[in-house]
């Protein structure tokens, strides 16, 4: 793979930091090498999370919310952030590692909702594709995260635009003294995972971390192989992934707290393992921020941040040379051709800003409010070139098909605030508004047809500039009945504003293309929830019911005939079509849905060193009303509407520690049109740590122990079926200077 020689420059550059962090003194090794205990672990409920905007701690949140911390992230047999997450329940993330999945479709899911509803944010910044709206992962290393805070609930009213089923805010690891550390694992598939970060404190309160980690796997073969023979030359996805950032902390003594933090990131993932499929991101991101105490009760938070991504992706295929002059997918005695049948190259950036004003323990009933806003622009192109299949073993024989050309720009601004009231000491209640105003502007979408090597006429052009609003208001209460008991409940609107490649991209095949439209209007939410809480010495158990209303989700359509095309449609294609494959679909606000269901939550500590952690969750997801022609009351691919997990935790020495779990989850289709079946399967993992002295820690796991095939992604056609995670084994040394 073409990322492959940058691979071994970051391991040589992680070794010596390494050697820096070991032969710098360090005056507080010690304290830092003793790893998290249970009671670290049941110290959630006093955690403030971040994600509320306002000083919450958990047992106070009137949505059902969960935070991973430290301690369960380094228990989890998980070697990525969407595996770790795949187990909360509510999540609707896929068993396979986001590395082996085409990233313009790495979205997070949450509670049955489709497509990107799920704001992630990494210190309360967006940690999303400016173009693609999807999540980025490869930016995340589980070595960098101190806890993980999951809002479930509709959330436009603090966040704006793709907080609509929920946040996750991934809160990084700060330095407190001068530790360093390094963890190396080895897993099966030949997967390599290295990290390590040094802390270092200076005079007056600055302090910086330095970090970095790099991912490799040969991966595995993602594809059933009852459908390997209608897909020639398909491998097993591998990628290799790197990152380096280095974070500088400013708290002297006194009112004022900042940062400044600057990362470099690459990954590059062969999709398929086809010879020209690997899908390359890079870039620099950098954010700063501060924090200004103004007297007793109020303070100020000030954060900025940008990125600038490249992202060089080629699909992949093969094909066989059944004659001189046809390459098709067939004839498995000739010869097999490995070309790209598109690709596309996009370059994109992104800016924001964002300032917050709290108040804290007001008098009178009136218990924090909170007055914010936050500026955004993304902007990008995409410039993609399709191909047709090679007529000879020379893949330059793949000539052109067809260019298409998208830009655009989007700025968004906010105003929200946020009041929390408390007329008695037992009962609070929340109440938040959020407008929000945006723009897209500067768009373009052309499309270019070739014939025998030859371009011919460009169509499309200019797209007029268009805005949009939205006003969303969510409130919530919380009520204390008393011996450990709390009732919780909430109403909420939300939105997600359609993104660059939903506007203004227009992709296709020699047989297909799909047509943007720059008229889409946002998906909106409207939803609630009720829960209780019981809160004991011994046991956490928590019950919520939700309901979720989409209006407008956004969803291509077959263009039966010319006669019924859009004018968007027509200023590609053609009056008759004819510029365009036979198949042409269009973007559309066509589809609404509603998704209910039940989760339940119940953690149990039956003895100081043992516990046991289960959940359940019940989901109904459908369209309920739909233009695209896809059937109304039938569940949703790839969301079950039933999910069981279970863990066991045992501290079994003061120095070793065990974990065992399972997910169980119910009979499903892939599909919305019910073809695609899946029947019930049981994944178990299991992990276990020793830790040898204060600095050295051995651990081990492993991942599907009894090796089930299965496949949990949403797909239209049972070839695009993608296997979860196969069994592998992970052993690993972890060491604290």
């Amino acid at each position: 793979m073409a990322s492959q020689p940058f691979y071994p420059q970051l391991l040589r550059s992680l070794a010596m930091l390494v050697a820096i962090a070991a032969f710098r003194p360090s005056r507080a090794a010690a304290q830092s090498a003793t790893p998290p205990t249970d009671t670290t672990m049941r110290s959630l409920s006093a955690v403030v999370v971040s994600a509320t905007r306002a000083s919450t701690t958990l047992e106070r949140i009137s949505l059902h919310a969960t935070v991973v911390s430290r301690a369960e992230i380094l228990k989890s047999p998980a070697q990525t952030l969407d595996q770790l997450l795949r187990d909360i329940p509510g999540m609707n993330l896929p068993g396979a590692p986001y590395y082996t999945t085409d990233p313009t479709g790495q979205q997070t899911k949450m509670r049955g909702v489709t497509n990107s509803k799920v704001l992630m944010l990494v210190d309360g910044i967006p940690v999303h594709d400016p173009f693609y709206s999807t999540t980025q992962w490869y930016k995340i290393p589980l070595s960098s995260i101190e806890r993980v805070e999951v809002l479930r609930g509709g959330s436009s009213s603090l966040w704006g635009n793709l907080a609509v089923a929920g946040v996750v805010n991934i809160v990084t690891r700060k330095p407190i003294d001068e530790s360093a550390q390094a963890d190396v694992s080895y897993q099966s598939m030949n997967t390599t995972v290295a990290s390590v970060s040094k802390n270092l404190t200076f005079t007056n309160g600055l302090s910086m971390r330095i970090s970095g980690d790099a991912l490799r796997t040969d991966g595995y073969q993602t594809t059933p192989d009852a459908f390997l023979s209608t897909v020639p030359g398909k491998a097993a996805s591998s990628a290799t992934n790197q990152n380096a950032q280095v974070s500088l902390y400013y708290s002297p003594a006194g009112t004022f707290s900042g940062f400044l933090r600057a990362g470099y990131h690459r990954s590059n993932e062969d999709v398929g393992g086809y010879h020209y499929g690997a899908n390359l991101q890079k870039g620099p991101d950098a954010a700063a921020g501060f924090t200004k105490y103004l007297g007793d009760n109020a303070r100020a938070d000030i954060r900025a941040w940008g990125q600038y991504v490249s992202f060089d992706k080629s699909n992949g295929a093969a094909c066989y040379l059944a004659t001189a002059a046809s390459c098709n997918t067939t004839s498995t005695t000739s010869p097999l051709v490995q070309y790209a049948n598109s690709h596309d190259d996009n370059p994109y950036r992104e800016l924001g800003a964002s300032a917050v004003l709290s108040s804290i323990g007001a008098v009178g009933p009136l218990a924090s409010a909170e007055f914010g806003v936050d500026f955004r622009t993304v902007g990008g192109e995409d410039r993609a070139t399709t191909y047709n299949r090679p007529t000879t073993t020379n893949i330059s024989s793949a000539t052109i098909n067809r260019t298409n050309f998208g830009r655009g720009t989007q700025r968004f601004g906010g105003l929200f605030a946020q009041t929390k009231v408390s007329p008695v000491d037992r009962f609070e209640a929340t109440l938040s508004l959020r407008y929000d105003y945006w723009t897209n502007s500067g768009g373009v979408a052309q499309m270019t047809k070739y014939a025998n090597g030859t371009a011919g006429a460009t169509a499309g052009g200019s797209i007029a500039d268009s805005h949009e609003t939205s006003l969303d208001p969510s409130v919530s209460a919380r009520f204390d009945v008393g011996k450990g008991l709390s009732l919780r409940g909430a109403a909420y609107k939300s939105f997600r504003a359609p993104g660059l490649n939903n506007l203004y991209r227009s992709f296709s095949s020699t047989t297909s293309i799909t047509i943007a439209n720059a008229l889409l209007a946002p998906e909106r939410l409207e939803g609630g929830e009720i829960g209780a809480d019981w809160r004991t010495k011994a046991v956490d158990v928590g019950a919520t019911w939700f309901q979720y209303n989409t209006n407008g989700l956004i969803a291509a359509y077959k263009i039966p005939n010319a006669q019924a095309a859009p004018a968007a449609v027509v200023a590609i294609c053609g009056a008759t079509l004819s510029n365009c494959p036979a198949t042409v679909n269009f973007n559309t606000n066509g589809q609404n849905a509603i998704a209910r269901g039940l989760e339940l939550t119940g953690a149990w500590r039956i003895a100081p060193r043992f516990q046991i952690d289960g959940g359940y969750t019940y989901t109904d997801s459908h369209y309920s009303s739909t233009t695209t022609g896809d059937p109304v009351d039938a569940q949703l691919g790839a969301v079950p509407k039933h999910l069981e997990t279970l863990g066991t935790t045992w501290r079994l020495t003061s120095k070793w520690n065990a974990f065992v779990g399972a997910r169980h989850n119910d009979a499903m289709f892939l599909d919305v049109n019910q073809t695609i079946y899946q029947p019930a399967f049981t994944v178990v993992n299991a992990s276990t740590s020793f830790r040898a002295t204060e600095r050295v820690e051995v651990y081990g796991s492993v991942n599907n122990a009894t090796d089930v095939r299965y496949a949990d992604n949403a797909t239209t056609s049972a070839a695009g079926e993608i296997l979860g995670l196969h069994r592998s084994f992970t052993s690993g040394l972890r060491l604290r200077f």
